[in-house]
């Protein structure tokens, strides 16, 4: 009786593992680090209508064309979670995985922390968006654009404050005034 038990609890659990394997066929979501450093709820709804299943997300990262004329949004399919803004941000980190267009976040650039309050998201990055910046005006516009307009995707998000390890900063590279929280930017957006 007990070498049956063993023989089939055998059998359900190598079957378990074939018919587990054979699920490799149906494309992935991108794995997006996430950090839960985000003290409010910023953008939880966010694309829920436009969400391909319950538990996946979508959202809208800003990048830049070639030519640094213009953004151009792309959207992303990401496993839902209690910090979408800061998944967003990652993902600008990260870069644009579409040949036609440019990502525009400096090289080490990490996400210190995001929050959001009174309808302001305050990113803090790390030393390296300053550092590492080594564009003219339109390098700084387009990467100031990316941030706010991908921020201010979400609902709850109407004006951003970029910050550099926890502080207010008055210009990335000396082209911008970002020393108050700023708002979503349309004129520079390209539809595709």
């Amino acid at each position: 009786m007990f070498g049956k038990r063993v023989v089939l609890v055998s059998m359900l659990l190598f079957l378990a593992v074939m018919l587990g394997g054979c699920d490799s066929a149906t494309p992935q979501s991108p794995t997006v680090p996430n950090i839960p450093n985000e003290k409010s709820q910023a953008g939880v709804e966010a694309d829920k209508a436009a969400s391909p299943g319950q538990d996946t997300m979508t959202m809208t990262v800003y990048f830049a064309t070639k030519d640094a004329a213009n953004l151009i949004g792309e959207k992303f399919v990401v496993p839902k979670n209690s910090h979408p803004a800061q998944t967003a941000m990652e993902l600008l980190i990260t870069g644009t995985k579409d040949p036609t267009l440019v990502s525009v976040v400096p090289t080490g650039t990490k996400l210190r922390n995001i929050s959001v309050k009174d309808h302001i998201a305050y990113v803090d990055f790390n030393d390296s968006l300053v550092k590492n910046n080594k564009g003219g005006s339109a390098s700084e516009i387009l990467l100031v654009a990316a941030v706010v307009n991908t921020l201010t995707e979400f609902h709850d998000i109407q004006k951003v404050q970029i910050m550099v390890e926890g502080k207010k900063i008055d210009t990335i590279s000396g082209h911008m005034d970002i020393g108050e929280p700023l708002s979503r930017s349309e004129k520079i957006i390209k539809k595709k």
